[in-house]
Parts: C-alpha cells; structure tokens; sequence
C-alpha cells in the first residue's frame, strides 16, 4: 500500500514525536527531493500535530518566489549552494507559522552534474526561529533514487538532533 522506504517512515516518526514533544512545527522547504521528505513526515498518523506545510520548489522562480531567495544569489553561488539552502530554510520559516524549516536543494542525477558540483551533491540547511540557519553539505553515492533517498534521511537526522539536543537544553 505505501511505497515509501521503510526506514525513512520510521525516522520520521521520532521526528514527529521528539517535535510534539517540544511543541515545535515544522515546514519543509525541497528541491531535488521533490516533496519526498514531506511525504515521509506525513505518511504517519498524528503528522498533523507537527507539520505546518511543505514547499516544493523545483525551479529557481519558485524559489525566489516562494521563499524570497535572492535572485542574485541563485545567479551567483547557483540552486545548489549553501547559501541557497540557508536561504530556502529561512524563507520557508518566514512564510509559515513553523519553529523549524529544513531546506534541501541538491543534484540528483543522473546528469546535471560537474566537476565543481557532482551528481550526489546536496545541501541542506535548518533554521529555526531567533537563531541562524545551519548548513550541511553532503555527497551521495548511487542512482537518482538512492540520493534522494539519503538526503530525505540526513534532513530527518538533522531535524531529530535538533530537536534532541533542543529537549537536552530545556
């Protein structure tokens, strides 16, 4: 009945829970995983106590129209850079009523790559209200499939130590 992988329904249930448990909403904001991360999150039931809304936003228009991404800052670092992914997060923040976004922008092949920026290049960013976004950058092994397959997890990795080490502070 549900072809979505497994192990990722089954990250994205601590995630919701450790977010429910801190009251925390969330607001995905994704490129090269086209909505995959969100359909993780909301393929569990209870999903609705934790997510605000997802933004998918494939093109560099929608990005800029939907999440105030810079223009000039797509035409400088280009979608796939860090900054981009800290801007995405941020705006995909300022647009909702969420506490965290995770943004996710990347090549996920199997072509679009270059030397500078490979097929597997992802770059993810986490922003959360009163603090700045954080980025990780990450290359992925394997098909299409694979890589948005990993970057889905790492974002939920990086959702749940947030909300983990959020839990530890309070």
């Amino acid at each position: 009945m549900n072809d979505l992988p497994a192990d990722l329904l089954e990250l994205a249930k601590e995630v919701l829970a450790a977010a429910k448990a801190r009251k925390k909403r969330i607001v995905t904001a994704e490129s090269c995983t086209g909505g995959l991360l969100g359909g993780c999150l909301t393929a569990n039931a209870g999903s609705s106590d934790v997510m605000d809304c997802g933004f998918i936003t494939y093109s560099n228009e929608s990005k800029s129209r939907l999440l105030g991404v810079p223009r000039d800052a797509v035409a400088e670092y280009g979608a796939v850079s860090d900054i981009v992914a800290s801007a995405m997060a941020e705006g995909a923040l300022a647009q909702t009523d969420a506490d965290m976004a995770v943004s996710i922008t990347g090549i996920a092949g199997p072509g679009g790559g270059t030397k500078e920026k490979p097929v597997g290049l992802v770059y993810m960013a986490l922003a959360q209200t009163n603090t700045d976004a954080m980025v990780k950058r990450y290359v992925f092994a394997g098909t299409r499939s694979d890589i948005r397959r990993a970057a889905v997890g790492a974002a939920m990795e990086l959702l749940l130590g947030s909300l983990k080490d959020d839990g530890e502070d309070t």
